[in-house]
């Protein structure tokens, strides 16, 4: 077919109905019948065109079949055109070496199974649903002109996709992706119990020790320096806790990504709270919840009571408390009080009581922090919030449990960053060292997330690649912004008005179905993340008195311990 008028009446559907998969259309005879049946009574029935659309315009499936049929037209007369005659050849090659190797397996089935190669490759072509090694082909063929043809849109509208249009959001704006970057100190199974959780003595001197390190920073060491030495989660923790983007559609645990959310959209004081939780849609419910829970807080003096408290198992006289109950341990009081929660705390210069600690707050890690009000709290090197929060997934070999130190690199609710980086070119898929790399007005190339840690060529590609996947990714009705763009390219035009309007109501029902789906799963995140906080905060009316903690060693003699007293256990 030519470029520029492409008439699309019910040849799409024909070639569906006949398994013509190269498109070509039936032939008709010369009353216009594309096909004859006799009926039980012996009468002869015949169907034209329009006859067997009305058949399949009737349910959602057939729908589905014509609409897949008539964007394989219109993409195979993409291919077709005389400016991708290159590509289209390659995809020709490529396809004879996918049918080589469906033979090769074939003849490999058949010497492992004794069986006929003619066999085995016959039921090959069944699990392709095609007759011979030429629809094979085509199979093949088609397949690889879909993935062709969205490069090519991808390549040409790269930067729609990324920001959006007046009729088309963007990824930006879509997915509102983070880059962010964590520690996890992983805690033992048994810490699952949210008031009597327990952790061993090593992991309590885990705990503590990144948190000492984050506050003091010996020799200038970076949270990057502290996650590659301390993380539990080895593949971030090779890469100094870069985690990558984390967007709407990112399957992290709720604490995790609904924790950083929270934080950015109701605690962050930057930019007006009431607009930034907006712009992530956080539930109306969700967000009261949360702003009378307010921002959690783990003082410092909670991490150092870990360390100190850790091996104690026993009082002073080396007898057992309370039956040995584990309980009653210091650290296991301790881990419960503060860093037993499953909202986003952040950590400050503070005794367990609350009160200022002046010491703590001279430390290189606690500076304060403009987003909070100027209240102070554990940054990283850049100043950067650390957010903590404890999650989880499962038992054993089967998830994890622990606690995440995070650092949010870029937030999506940042336009423009304090040092004039635009979200746009911060997900640049430019490569560092090339002119086309975004650079400030001084020509220094800016810090993105491509060149996030100064690395090879090879990784910088591969962060490139990243960001490529997730907007090549991102909307689910990629295929009908093609179809749409295409057949205003091409002139598409249906001599049947009935087929144009079922084809645009079938493309507008799935795009609201899609979006209100998606919109349903992240409502149904949030829900279930807030129930889960309303049960954690009745559950921690039960926690076990800090005073037990600091007179476990003196049980024998402390009146917590003695009958009546909050630590006594019969």
């Amino acid at each position: 077919m030519n470029k520029g008028k492409l008439t699309l009446a019910l040849l799409s559907m024909v070639s569906l109905l006949t398994l013509a998969s190269c498109g070509d259309p039936l032939e008709e005879n010369t009353d216009g019948y594309v096909m004859t049946i006799t009926s039980p009574s012996g009468s002869t029935i015949h169907y034209t065109t329009d006859d067997l659309f009305s058949q399949y315009k009737g349910n959602a499936t057939g729908v589905a079949k014509f609409y897949e049929a008539v964007v394989e037209v219109v993409i195979r007369n993409e291919m077709n055109q005389p400016e991708n005659a290159g590509q289209l050849a390659d995809i020709m090659d490529q396809a004879d070496n996918r049918v080589d190797g469906v033979k090769e397996t074939a003849q490999s089935n058949a010497d492992a199974n004794k069986s006929k190669y003619k066999d085995e490759l016959e039921a090959l072509f069944q699990s392709y649903n095609v007759a011979d090694e030429a629809e094979l082909k085509d199979y093949f063929a088609y397949d690889l002109m879909k993935t062709k043809v969205q490069d090519n849109f991808y390549d040409d509208n790269k930067q729609e996709m990324l920001l959006g249009s007046t009729d088309y959001d963007g990824y930006l704006d879509t997915k509102l992706p983070y880059h962010v970057r964590h520690i996890l100190v992983k805690v033992s199974d048994s810490s699952t119990d949210i008031y009597d959780g327990a952790i061993t003595e090593q992991e309590a001197r885990n705990v503590s020790s990144v948190i000492k390190r984050l506050a003091i920073r010996q020799n200038d060491e970076t949270f990057g320096d502290i996650a590659r030495e301390a993380s539990e989660d080895e593949g971030s923790a090779a890469n100094f806790g870069d985690l990558g983007i984390m967007s709407k559609s990112t399957g992290y645990v709720n604490e995790f990504k609904l924790g950083v959310y929270a934080y950015d959209a109701l605690y962050n004081q930057n930019h007006g709270v009431v607009a930034n939780a907006d712009k992530l849609a956080v539930p109306a419910d969700a967000a009261t919840f949360l702003n009378n829970l307010g921002l959690g807080e783990i003082p410092y003096q909670a991490a150092l009571k870990l360390e100190e408290t850790a091996d104690i198992t026993k009082d002073v006289n080396g007898d057992k408390v309370n039956n040995g109950d584990s309980k009653y341990y210091p650290r296991n009081i301790y881990f419960n009080k503060f860093f037993n929660k499953h909202n986003v705390s952040i950590i400050t210069p503070t005794n367990t009581d609350g009160s200022a600690n002046l010491a703590y707050e001279a430390m290189t890690g606690f500076q304060a922090v403009a987003e909070l009000g100027g209240q102070k709290a554990l940054v990283d090197e850049d100043g950067k919030v650390i957010l903590a929060v404890r999650a989880g997934t499962g038992s054993g070999t089967s998830g994890y449990q622990g606690l995440h130190f995070i650092v949010v690199e870029r937030s999506a609710l940042v336009e423009t960053s304090t040092s004039g980086v635009t979200l746009e070119d911060y997900y640049t898929t430019e490569i560092p060292g090339t002119s086309t790399f975004p650079k400030d007005i001084s020509d220094k190339e800016l810090i993105t997330y491509v060149n996030f840690m100064k690395t090879t060529t090879k990784i910088y590609k591969e962060r490139s690649e990243t960001i490529t996947n997730e907007i090549k990714g991102f909307d689910s009705m990629l295929q009908a912004r093609i179809f749409e763009k295409l057949s205003a390219a091409q002139g598409v035009t249906f001599v049947d008005a009935d087929l144009e309007a079922t084809i645009t109501n079938y493309i507008d029902v799935q795009r609201t179905s899609n979006a209100f789906s998606e919109q349903l799963n992240y409502e149904e995140n949030w829900d279930t993340f807030i129930r889960y906080l309303e049960y954690q905060e009745w559950q921690r009316g039960r926690l076990i008195a800090e005073t037990c903690a600091e007179n476990f060693q003196n049980a024998d003699l402390a009146l917590e311990y003695q009958a009546g007293g909050v630590c006594y256990v019969k």
